[in-house]
């Protein structure tokens, strides 16, 4: 699979930067709320999703020039990073920084202020429970490896994926929690962690490739 395909991109992207790890938190925040509210959080996450992953990927290499840090370096430091977040991911024994089971038997409602509960949807809903420094280092390699318009335009569309994914997780969360319960969840988690694994030790030895070129 070549590098700056649509496939590669969107794999690598949900692997990361997937909202399993936040659906506690959003069941959490959401309870006994009324749907219509439940439904512009939904929208206000994967609006605020979509935003910093674009910025991410527009402004991200320039941001690098700006402090000087070599695109090596950030390869083989993003890479480092993806990896423990792998490892982390397949060492995880539950989706959730919350226990699914507290969610189900929670039986208060939301009391704050429509702000706050909105703002809630930002951070920490969409930043980082949902995607985080990995999802957003993965963004600026990826940007910085696609060099065609072509490439480019298939990382944009792999994010609007991602986004448009995880807005359909967070709708369908409590069936999903219900149908998969906490080890489906579970071992989802472990699979997409080895995935985000195997995609930091790529870009460890990308940035390792280049550093030894330029040594020899």
């Amino acid at each position: 699979m070549e590098p700056s395909t649509f496939q590669h991109y969107l794999i690598g992207l949900l692997a990361i930067g997937n909202n399993v790890s936040a659906i506690g938190a959003f069941l959490a925040q959401t309870h006994g709320l009324p749907r219509a509210k439940v439904k512009r959080m939904i929208l206000i996450t994967s609006g605020a999703c979509l935003a910093m992953l674009v910025l991410f990927m527009l402004v991200g290499t320039a941001v690098l020039d700006f402090f000087g840090i070599s695109i090596s370096s950030f390869q083989i430091a993003g890479g480092l990073l993806l990896a423990g977040v792998g490892l982390e991911m397949m060492k995880s024994r539950q989706p959730s920084a919350l226990d699914i089971k507290a969610i189900e038997i929670k039986d208060q409602a939301y009391c704050g202020s429509d702000a706050q509960l909105y703002a809630s949807a930002v951070v920490p809903i969409a930043i980082p429970l949902t995607v985080g420094a990995g999802t957003f280092s993965a963004v600026i390699l990826f940007a910085n490896l696609a060099d065609q318009a072509t490439a480019k335009l298939n990382l944009l569309a792999a994010i609007a994926a991602l986004v448009l994914v995880n807005h359909l997780v967070f709708s369908f969360s409590t069936r999903i929690v219900r149908f998969a319960g906490e080890a489906g969840l579970s071992i989802f988690t472990k699979i997409m962690g080895l995935f985000t694994l195997a995609i930091g030790v790529e870009f460890i030895l990308r940035g390792l490739g280049t550093v030894y070129r330029q040594l020899h």
